[in-house]
């Protein structure tokens, strides 16, 4: 098994800080409150701890072609990050040519983001999504989930029910559904 561990500082840190800016929102690098999640779902707007550290896991390798500044993890990938733990089978990143970016991520096979989050009474929820193919997009912040994707927070969830359906998580808190999806909200209400 390969392990990396990127401190804050080095090289490839721009990399995996880009790769979860989707997680993060704009206004919360800005010192203000995430902006609202309307189905309440919670993934996609937690703010990231000044110094943090992300770990990579990959059982198969990694590569790096610095020709093409693309990074490959092979083999039940996994990536620890402070806001967020990433599984699939191969993580695909393909840097800017000045490397002080993301041109794109490519998570594929059995992808599953979980994150922890908290609810308006304080109490600590599990937000998490799964699909065959996630594709981040620095450019725009969306996390674009292919192939069965669904996403789940405590007992809310949204799931596709056609082939084709994609679900679009970004930066901002926000989330859309291409295609036929049943969703399911649930209000835990005041207890008497």
């Amino acid at each position: 098994m390969i392990r990396f561990l990127f401190f804050r500082r080095g090289l490839f840190v721009i990399l995996l800080i880009c790769f979860v800016h989707w997680s993060m929102g704009a206004t919360a690098l800005e010192g203000t409150s995430p902006p609202s999640d309307p189905l309440k779902l919670g993934i996609g707007s937690k703010p990231r701890p000044k110094n943090a550290r992300t770990i990579i896991d990959a059982e198969e390798g990694a590569w790096f072609d610095d020709l093409t500044n693309t990074i490959e993890f092979n083999g039940h990938v996994v990536v620890h990050d402070p806001q967020f733990i990433l599984y699939c089978d191969k993580l695909h990143v393909v840097m800017n040519k000045n490397r002080q970016g993301l041109q794109q991520v490519i998570a594929t096979g059995n992808v599953i983001i979980e994150q922890e989050n908290t609810n308006d009474q304080g109490e600590a929820i599990k937000s998490v999504a799964r699909a065959g193919e996630a594709l981040y997009d620095p450019a725009t912040g969306d996390m674009t989930l292919k192939i069965g994707p669904q996403i789940q927070q405590g007992r809310s969830y949204q799931v596709a029910t056609e082939e084709g359906t994609v679900m679009i998580l970004n930066n901002k808190g926000t989330s859309r559904t291409i295609g036929k999806s049943r969703a399911m909200v649930v209000d835990p209400g005041q207890t008497p």
